[in-house]
């Protein structure tokens, strides 16, 4: 199996790094709220309700962050821990921060929401593998095992929402600093140097945005795109906001950051399966849908081999219905790699990277070929 397809086999392993990333995320800023809890009354001074600002409401929500973040973060009951995040993340959004309205210099409101958001697809995924409820296999109790169970089965869609959601943020930022230049300005902060502000780099910024947001969002080329926004996040984190600390009035160091992460996990993992990509560039799996390695409370019954796999007799040519390759039920299905996307784009049909053959009645992958007969013979149906 080459490197890509590990990747793409272990798709599950970027909930488990996002939710670990978001729960350590709340956990310190649980901490800080309790240490400063100045920065708590500067983060809700926007609010019309003055009981937002009391003591007793920053007391719970540094509860809710430090309980709830440390239960994300090592995966104990972690769509319990998501729910109890649900109401104090939508509280910022549409109680404090969203009287400031859209795409402020401070970005309280666009972090706010991309957490609350965030929460979906950690509580569609549930734990995870690299959890503490994936290790304790043995226990009865298992909170929602049964709506659990159906969320699995829609395999991953959940890092589709958050590709989308990602590409449109971008691309909505992009729209913003092509209609409005002062914006980009007023996010760098009056101490940023002359070449911040240039007309070239906020050109770059607003065309990377715009573009690889869409590109991003449709699942084209999402790798490209997303390595493409790296250097304007990495400059956004490191060279602007970083000076701030994490302990400022706004949220723009820890927003910055949190793109960046979310970049580097599509950069990594890809566009997923309802992407252009897809269907177009990338070779997907026999599984076309990803599955936790093992079930919650479930012990594996299959038998050890007892020769190693490369003495093991190859499998037989056909799926579970007994269809083989040249069964009419069985059809042929172009898969086509970068260099073919070229061919698309100027209206050509390119030479197809390999040819799949699905049984049409229990949807399996009877076999895959790249020979070269099988290519010339199948070039031009999809």
């Amino acid at each position: 199996m080459t490197l890509p397809q590990r990747i793409e086999a272990n798709r599950d392993l970027a909930f488990d790094l996002l939710r670990i990333y978001i729960g350590v995320g709340l956990f310190v800023r649980g901490l800080f709220f309790l240490i400063r809890p100045d920065t708590f009354a500067a983060l809700v001074a926007g609010s019309e309700a003055s009981i937002l600002a009391s003591s007793g409401v920053m007391y719970i929500v540094v509860c809710v962050h430090l309980l709830g973040g440390a239960m994300i973060a090592v995966g104990l009951f972690t769509r319990l821990a998501v729910l109890l995040q649900v109401p104090v993340l939508a509280g910022a959004v549409f109680l404090v921060h969203l009287r400031g309205g859209v795409f402020t210099a401070g970005q309280s409101l666009e972090f706010s929401a991309l957490v609350l958001f965030l929460l979906i697809p950690i509580f569609l995924h549930g734990s995870g593998r690299w959890s503490v409820d994936a290790s304790w296999s043995a226990r009865r109790f298992v909170p929602f095992r049964s709506i659990g169970d159906r969320l699995e089965r829609l395999g991953n869609i959940a890092f589709e929402l958050l590709r989308i959601y990602l590409g449109i943020g971008l691309f909505a930022r992009g729209v913003l600093f092509i209609s409005n230049s002062s914006a980009f300005i007023d996010l760098l902060g009056s101490s940023s140097s002359a070449w911040l502000t240039s007309v070239v780099l906020i050109h770059y910024v607003a065309l990377s945005h715009l573009v690889g947001g869409v590109m991003i969002a449709v699942g084209l080329f999402t790798r490209v795109a997303a390595m493409v926004q790296l250097p304007i996040l990495i400059g956004a984190v490191f060279v602007i906001h970083l000076q701030s600390g994490l302990l400022a009035a706004t949220q723009s160091l820890e927003f910055s950051a949190l793109v960046l992460f979310l970049l580097i996990l599509l950069v990594l993992w890809g566009s997923g399966r309802l992407s252009v990509d897809r269907h177009i560039v990338e070779r997907p799996l026999d599984a076309e849908h990803y599955r936790h390695a093992q079930a919650l409370g479930k012990e594996s019954t299959e038998a050890e081999p007892l020769l190693p796999s490369e003495f093991s007799p190859a499998p037989a040519a056909a799926c579970s219905c007994g269809h083989g390759r040249e069964h009419p039920h069985v059809s042929p299905h172009v898969r086509y790699g970068m260099f073919s996307a070229v061919f698309f784009l100027v209206g050509a049909t390119g030479p197809p990277k390999e040819i799949v053959f699905r049984c049409g009645d229990c949807g399996e992958t009877v076999t895959r070929t790249r020979e070269p007969e099988a290519l010339r013979k199948h070039r031009y149906q999809r």
